[in-house]
């Protein structure tokens, strides 16, 4: 009996001894877990930071483009000896600071260490085949080069250079800032216009061609309360024909100016007052450094009426000078 007792006692303390050394216990494989993520951490601190530099399109336009790379720490749980168990996740932002856009945040990164590698990819599922879906690039030292590419094709390489190093908010995107360059934008093309709208053929019959003045300018929509109260600009303006009764003719502008394209497009809407409700026409075009905006001039109802030519500044273009 006494030989059986000290078998069974040998034979649970080899299993006990086994499974202290199993590394495929919990709580070995929890240790192996956080031991890897702090190793990728800590690689993905040594490139983390804000990097700005060029992105030179395919078209051969420059802009001025920001990536921030940033590493969030998440509490998942907590360890046997009381301490916490962290996830880091590597993420990244990407601004165009010239021409103004909004910047994309939350975008995924995958970096390797050993080659330099960076992989960021844009998972938003309403982007357009014209954003930014993924860049392929590389790290070394503090410069950031490689492609950046839509859905549709490469839109150009980036060299970039790090800035403000690891995730110190040093200007990477904010509201704020976003706005600040969207007012520089649109006091750069504020301004009155004059032109004429060249009537089509077939519209001349109805709507002869007429002259026409256009101002442009910015607003400022109150947004958010107390301290997160904020203002965002907006492009506004007025357009007035010259009609008999020019007050029926007088329009309110709203729209979207492109400087990233070259040339620059600049895409208006104007919403008529005393007018059929709903009625509206919109100016789709390209604006000159000089000022010349030339644009496809057509209503919601009937389609395309002409074409316009302005020009800001006292003088009609040269395209106008027949009209009345």
């Amino acid at each position: 009996m006494l030989k059986k007792l000290i078998l069974t006692l040998s034979v649970l303390s080899l299993a006990a001894c086994a499974f202290n050394n199993d590394e495929t216990g919990a709580g070995n494989l929890n240790k192996k877990l956080a031991e890897n993520n702090a190793r990728s951490a800590a690689n993905f601190k040594k490139i983390e930071g804000v990097y700005q530099g060029d992105l030179v399109r395919e078209n051969g336009a420059t802009e001025v483009i920001q990536i921030s790379l940033i590493q969030l720490n998440f509490n998942v749980g907590t360890n046997t000896d009381g301490s916490a168990i962290l996830q880091y996740k590597n993420t990244a932002s990407y601004t165009r600071v010239k021409p103004a856009s909004a910047p994309m945040t939350g975008l995924l990164v995958s970096f390797t260490p050993e080659t330099g590698s960076l992989d960021i990819l844009n998972s938003d599922v309403n982007a357009t085949n014209d954003d930014v879906n993924t860049i392929n690039s590389s790290v070394k030292g503090d410069v950031m080069t490689g492609l950046v590419k839509s859905k549709a094709g490469i839109i150009g390489r980036i060299s970039l250079k790090k800035t403000i190093s690891q995730s110190s908010n040093g200007g990477n995107g904010s509201d704020e800032q976003y706005y600040a360059r969207l007012r520089k934008e649109y006091d750069a093309i504020k301004g009155v216009y004059y032109g004429c709208v060249i009537t089509t053929k077939e519209m001349s019959q109805i709507i002869p061609s007429f002259k026409a003045k256009m101002t442009l300018s910015k607003a400022e929509d109150e947004i958010g309360t107390g301290d997160k109260k904020t203002y965002r600009p907006r492009l506004a303006g007025s357009f007035m024909q010259n009609l008999a009764n020019p007050e029926l003719s007088k329009g309110d502008i709203s729209g979207t100016y492109r400087s990233d394209f070259v040339p620059a497009v600049l895409s208006l809407t104007v919403t008529y007052a005393g007018t059929t409700v709903g009625f509206n026409s919109t100016f789709n075009g390209t604006l000159s450094e000089t000022g010349d905006y030339v644009a496809e001039y057509s209503n919601n109802k009937t389609g395309v009426e002409g074409t316009m030519y302005f020009k800001r500044g006292q003088k009609y273009p040269a395209k106008c000078a027949n009209i009345k």
